[in-house]
């Protein structure tokens, strides 16, 4: 979910707030139509919201808690990364979600996909149980620092995100046809799928026939043996149980000037 943060930000110092409608649309419309899916298709889903969104939109917030789905912090990592406001920063997401939702948020999710060497222990040394920001694997896994605080990672694919097709203007034909392959090739593999959705009206998959999209493919893997569905909460708490070891948090190697 996001509505307005995003486009506050590509709006500018011009303010030109008209240009960059989207994410209204999706909190107007879309995230209704998908609220409404999931509903209809019994799943239950993790939302990742910008803590500013989900103090104006507390309605949105309420519909998404009593269906059962859960609400994780969708934040970014400061430009002096490593320093003591990018913690401060962290922590403040975390308490400021929690205030809004009456529930302690165990989710990050990067908005813009970036990290920083110093943000995936500390998102452990604050109590987060997940962070779903990565591209290094097809499966879940677990690290572990030298305190002890452990985070287990639940990578992401850009060809199972529908911002990759939408922001190129391909079809929901495209799309469906897309995330229909991958979903036969990991199921046969028996892997996992993290399909990201967007609640905006421009990249997202809040527009009819892309809701519909949605709810064709839910109902397909719903129909495949075998097939579970979990919120990110809910799968990471499982794989952290019955995962057999652990890894270190990923280094960042100096660059090279």
């Amino acid at each position: 979910m996001d509505t307005e943060s995003l486009d506050a930000t590509n709006a500018g110092k011009g303010g030109l707030f008209g240009r960059h409608s989207y994410g209204r649309y999706g909190a107007r419309e879309g995230i209704w139509r998908l609220l409404d899916e999931f509903q209809q298709t019994g799943v239950q889903v993790t939302f990742f919201m910008v803590p500013d969104d989900a103090q104006r939109h507390l309605h949105i917030v309420d519909a998404v808690l009593k269906q059962g789905h859960e609400i994780a912090v969708r934040g970014k990592v400061k430009a002096e990364a490593g320093g003591p406001s990018t913690l401060e920063f962290l922590e403040q997401d975390r308490d400021r979600l929690q205030q809004i939702t009456g529930h302690r948020p165990v989710g990050w999710r990067a908005a813009n996909g970036l990290v920083t060497e110093q943000t995936l222990p500390a998102l452990a040394d604050l109590g987060y149980v997940y962070d779903s920001s990565a591209q290094d694997d097809d499966v879940p896994y677990v690290m572990q620092g030298p305190s002890g605080s452990t985070l287990v990672e639940l990578p992401v694919f850009d060809y199972l995100t529908d911002a990759t097709f939408y922001t190129h203007r391909h079809t929901d034909v495209r799309v469906r046809k897309a995330w229909a392959e991958e979903a036969d090739a990991q199921y046969c593999a028996g892997g996992y799928i993290n399909l990201t959705l967007h609640t905006r009206g421009d990249v997202g998959s809040s527009r009819l026939p892309r809701v519909q999209a949605v709810g064709d493919f839910i109902r397909a893997m719903i129909r495949r043996p075998g097939v579970a569905f979990y919120r990110a909460a809910d799968l990471a708490s499982a794989w952290k149980e019955t995962s057999a070891s652990t890894e270190a948090f990923p280094t960042c190697r100096a660059p090279q000037i």
